[in-house]
């Protein structure tokens, strides 16, 4: 008596179908991590474990969980520095304030208190200079 060989369509491995399965839901992953979520967030979100989203990112995009969310997180950090740049321009006071403060490392004291100079300028101050 003769056997067929399976082939790899026919042997059944076992396991619940792939989270992760479809172009669509990997994008969907990418996109989720402009959230900034954790792994566990992560995982309820797309209703697995937190090793089948490690898998997925590694598999995918041979990177880790951490290094993957800092990656997408990009774009969201820029969307937020364009609007409060926006806000700043369209006279939103505070946002300008904090803006000069966070993007361009203004601060409140007007110089420095250990070193004259900044960036090449001298600054004279006082009777004698």
């Amino acid at each position: 008596m003769m056997t067929k060989k399976k082939t790899n369509k026919q042997i059944n491995k076992g396991g619940r179908p792939g989270v992760f399965n479809t172009p669509e839901k990997v994008e969907q992953l990418r996109q989720f991590m402009r959230l900034k979520p954790t792994l566990v967030d992560t995982a309820n979100f797309f209703q697995c474990g937190t090793t089948t989203i490690e898998q997925a990112i590694k598999k995918h995009y041979q990177s880790s969980f951490r290094e993957f969310r800092a990656q997408n997180m990009v774009q969201t950090r820029y969307a937020l520095i364009r609007k409060a740049i926006q806000m700043g321009n369209s006279g939103n006071v505070p946002m300008l304030i904090f803006s000069l403060k966070n993007l361009c490392g203004w601060a409140d004291q007007p110089f420095p208190e250990d070193d004259e100079s900044i960036d090449g300028i001298e600054w004279e101050y006082g009777e004698n200079k």
